[in-house]
């Protein structure tokens, strides 16, 4: 058990590390390539804190642990919402801007819906992991193109700092959160909870979805703490997308079809898009009490969690 603890403190310490560098070159090169906060968030960050998810999910998938693949994924998204988020809008007083993200918000509840309606089959096959792949791919480059357009008008100020080097650290803040995520569940927190006999399910909806979300809370309390609140909800939509879309897509396409349980379509489908509209309550109300939205995502994941494990 010592040495679980170990490797939670040192997972914990490396994702700290990698948020940091994360944030520090994200806002570089938002402001060297004149794109928004809440773009580089929602594309350039989201992708790397979606690495441990992603590579979780791969792993899982060729080691036949199925409901660890769906588990990460369903999980995560609702850690991102009620814990990645929740907590820091708990104690930090924030206000986000949803004119101009709501058709992203919209977008996420739709992979969601679209998750669960390819799922009905007990089943992803390979034309479903194809079909989530291209989505993604239709939402990224569409994203990168329409930023590409409404860049953000210079102000004449010259951004210190090179891109390249920024571009070195993007890279390096990607890997340190997948290093962290990596100690923090396999050499962590899986090893300390089997101890105690759960359910595969229960361990991949929980052990392994926190886990991975660590990147996300880390970047999203960071951001917050340093006043980019769009780098924030970017980096939490957008993970949220790319988690289905991609990380699911791919990792289903690599073991050529994944079955689903019918544990997983009683509940959870239906979590995960509450989940999502939540968030944009989350977002369109912020200015009126956010840590009133805070305190509901902690005290709802908490229930979920406790009641996984029931």
């Amino acid at each position: 058990m010592s040495s679980s603890l170990f490797f939670l403190a040192v997972g914990s310490a490396i994702l700290f590390v990698g948020s940091e560098w994360l944030i520090s070159a994200a806002k570089v090169i938002a402001r060297k390539l004149r794109f928004s906060d809440f773009v580089i968030g929602l594309t350039v960050v989201a992708i790397g804190t979606s690495f441990p998810e992603l590579v979780v999910g791969i792993i899982s998938a060729l080691g036949g642990y199925s409901e660890f693949v769906m588990g990460n994924v369903l999980g995560s998204n609702i850690a991102n919402i009620g814990l990645a988020l929740g907590l820091p809008v708990l104690f930090y007083s924030i206000k986000f801007q949803v004119d101009d993200i709501r058709d992203v918000i919209v977008y996420n509840i739709l992979a969601c819906v679209y998750l669960y309606f390819i799922s009905l089959d007990n089943m992803i096959s390979t034309g479903d992991s194809l079909g989530l792949l291209l989505i993604f791919s239709v939402f990224m480059f569409g994203r990168i193109f329409r930023a590409s357009i409404d860049v953000e008008p210079s102000n004449g100020t010259q951004v210190s700092g090179n891109i390249f080097p920024s571009l070195v650290r993007l890279l390096a803040g990607s890997m340190c959160l997948y290093w962290g995520s990596e100690l923090f569940i396999n050499n962590g927190a899986v090893p300390l909870v089997r101890q105690f006999g759960f359910s595969e399910k229960a361990i991949g909806m929980t052990v392994v979805a926190i886990g991975t979300s660590l990147p996300e809370l880390s970047v999203t309390l960071f951001s917050i703490i340093r006043k980019k609140s769009s780098i924030a909800l970017g980096n939490i939509i957008g993970s949220n997308i790319i988690n289905i879309l991609g990380a699911l897509g791919i990792a289903s396409l690599v073991k050529g079809s994944l079955e689903i349980s019918d544990d997983f379509l009683l509940l959870d489908p239906y979590i995960l898009i509450a989940t999502a509209i939540w968030l944009y309550i989350i977002v369109r109300y912020s200015d009126r009490n956010p840590r009133i939205f805070g305190a509901i995502s902690l005290l709802s994941y908490s229930v979920y969690i406790y009641a996984l494990y029931q």
